[in-house]
């Protein structure tokens, strides 16, 4: 009886064991695709009319919320995790709080707030991923998922290059499994450290990483985006300089102060000597016409200057606040493309402050990890300089449904957190 008592004990441990491990596959897969959906690669690209970029298909709103339905599951099953990151992360949870605000001084204020429950949701997923995975764990994962998508852009550029290319604007360069070629560019650099960061992280899996790596670089030369070729460039350069910096303490002051002097020195050349500065890297003064649109949004911020338009609703009506812009420039403006002044006309000077303190403690505390930090250093540093470089030229900062905000929030959380650090030797 006890033989059978035992047997029956056995069968009901593998069954129960076999069940988790079949929703553990599920929880993968289902974190799988949000990186997938929140990174804008392939729906956008497939679903959009090319020759009506104005216009929205609905099924593209529409499949977020089977994707807001997962990311609420992933929050119930890691819940006590969860609250704990929420309850370590006062300063993103203020920078989301103040969009919701912003309700009660939107000029649309049921855009503002779909808007909001959209931010809300996006940042929930990055504090999902800081509380679901280590360091480790969570640079790995992204870091497959970068991979299917390059591979996959290739698929898209070679094979299908009628949605792998650029059609009618810079006609035959690359934008892989993304609308435009500029946000190829900017999600490949990001690919480009995050093979780095894997690599670091598990030297045995090199044949995979370097590679993958080389694949990602060609691909941002073949999308002709100089300010994704200059960020790749800077986290190659970023990746050795972090190595010299571990591995010698004593040359942490002298290269930051390099570092400081180098920043200067660029800001006053930016500021005196533009023509030439620009022309080093191929580029007008202009940046290719983003200075005509930040000169229009600026007069716009003026007129709400401290707390902006409200969230998310600056350029939907074509008829609100950015019509000037757009008529001034003589065609449809979609976005600030620069995250600072886009965030400036959703929540004002004063949400623009918040995320700044949130920025700045973040990168504080990424070059405190120097000291004292694991292999995670790598991406931790790299990563938040990388976001504040794009976030310069892109719509990125406070951005609903974008991966980029995604990733910095778990990067972020986990920082604030105080997670363990990272050692490939075991160590705790």
């Amino acid at each position: 009886m006890s033989v059978m008592a035992a047997n029956d004990r056995y069968e009901v441990r593998a069954r129960n064991n076999a069940i988790l491990k079949a929703f553990a596959w599920l929880e993968e897969i289902a974190v799988f695709w949000l990186i997938l959906h929140f990174s804008g690669a392939v729906l956008a690209l497939v679903l959009t009319d090319h020759t009506n970029l104005d216009y929205e298909n609905p099924l593209l709103r529409l499949l977020w919320y089977p994707s807001y339905l997962i990311i609420a599951a992933l929050i119930i099953k890691n819940l006590p995790k969860f609250l704990r990151m929420v309850v370590f992360n006062p300063l993103i949870i203020l920078c989301v709080v103040w969009c919701g605000l912003s309700f009660f001084w939107s000029i649309s204020p049921d855009i503002t707030m779909r808007r909001v429950v959209a931010i809300v949701m996006t940042t929930s997923f990055g504090l999902v991923l800081a509380a679901r995975y280590s360091w480790y764990e969570l640079i790995q994962r992204l870091a497959i998922a970068y991979a299917f998508m390059m591979i996959g852009s290739y698929v898209f550029a070679i094979a299908l290059p009628e949605y792998g290319q650029m059609q009618f604007i810079h006609e035959g360069t690359w934008r892989g499994m993304w609308l435009e070629k500029n946000s190829f560019g900017a999600q490949m650099s990001k690919a480009v450290l995050l093979f780095m960061c894997a690599f670091a992280m598990n030297p045995k899996r090199g044949w995979i990483w370097v590679p993958m790596g080389v694949l990602a670089f060609i691909a941002i030369l073949m999308c002709t985006s100089k300010t994704a070729l200059l960020a790749a460039l800077m986290m190659v350069g970023g990746m050795v300089l972090v190595r010299v910096l571990r591995a010698n303490p004593v040359l942490r002051i002298p290269v930051m102060y390099f570092a400081i002097v180098g920043s200067v020195a660029l800001g006053f050349g930016l500021a005196f000597m533009p023509e030439e500065m620009f022309a080093i890297i191929g580029k007008d003064p202009s940046l290719t016409g983003r200075t005509q649109i930040w000169d229009g949004l600026m007069r716009a911020i003026g007129e709400h200057p401290w707390l902006g338009y409200g969230y998310g609703t600056f350029w939907m009506d074509p008829l609100g606040p950015s019509y000037w812009v757009r008529f001034e420039l003589d065609w449809g403006v979609p976005t600030a493309h620069n995250g600072w002044i886009e965030t400036w006309l959703s929540v004002g000077l004063i949400g623009v402050g918040i995320f700044a303190v949130t920025y700045l403690i973040t990168l504080i505390l990424g070059l405190d990890r120097l000291a004292r930090g694991g292999v995670e250093n790598y991406w931790v540093l790299l990563s938040t300089i990388l976001f504040g470089f794009l976030s310069m030229s892109e719509s990125t900062i406070l951005q609903q449904n974008h991966l980029d905000w995604v990733i910095f929030v778990a990067t972020t959380a986990k920082m604030f957190s105080f997670a363990p650090a990272y050692w490939r030797d075991g160590r705790p």
